[in-house]
């Protein structure tokens, strides 16, 4: 772990940040917190409303307010997965220092996972080089020359997915050459 802090106080500071993280990594994910556990991979006796992540390496940079887990990142809750090279979590310092336990996951700005992202929930996986999730907005971007949304035999591909969650909307777009190209099971 690598903490880019100067004093005993920042040291505390990036403590309360990392408790943060693990009560709020997956807020968009589900509307109510959840409290994160660092767990041995192996062990199969966890509860599904924790959030699990593993990482090679964290690196926290207390004056710019982000977390950011690098390295075969893994990050689990229930049934949902994403995997990539990294994830990193951007907070509000404002919000974070007038957080309290009730209202922990408003400090956070947005996620973003880049590097071979996937993202699998139930039986939809999701390919793409870059995910941002803003959670003000719960607007999530999919960004990539291939990127792909699949559902059972469906899929479409695309360089640019948007998700709007509050209005249960969906938008692809593409560039230049790389059309949106859709496979729809009869």
């Amino acid at each position: 772990m690598i903490l880019h802090s100067k004093s005993g106080k920042q040291r505390l500071f990036v403590s309360a940040l990392l408790l943060l993280i693990m009560l709020s990594v997956f807020a968009g994910a589900r509307d109510n917190a959840a409290a994160l556990e660092t767990i041995d991979p192996n062990d199969t006796n966890h509860t599904s409303d924790r959030i699990r992540i593993t990482a090679d390496k964290l690196v926290a940079k207390v004056d710019a307010a982000e977390i950011e887990f690098i390295g075969n990142v893994k990050t689990t809750q229930a049934d949902a997965v994403i995997t990539s090279d990294r994830l990193k979590i951007i907070y509000d310092p404002d919000a974070l220092k007038n957080s309290t336990p009730g209202n922990k996951k408003e400090s956070i700005k947005k996620i973003i996972a880049t590097g071979h992202v996937k993202i699998i929930s139930d039986d939809i996986l999701a390919e793409t080089d870059r995910a941002e999730y803003t959670i003000k907005s719960k607007i999530l971007v999919l960004l990539g020359e291939q990127s792909r949304v699949s559902q059972g035999g469906n899929s479409i591909t695309g360089t640019k997915f948007t998700l709007y969650r509050t209005e249960g909307k969906l938008s692809a777009e593409s560039k230049g050459e790389n059309r949106i190209r859709a496979i729809v099971q009869p």
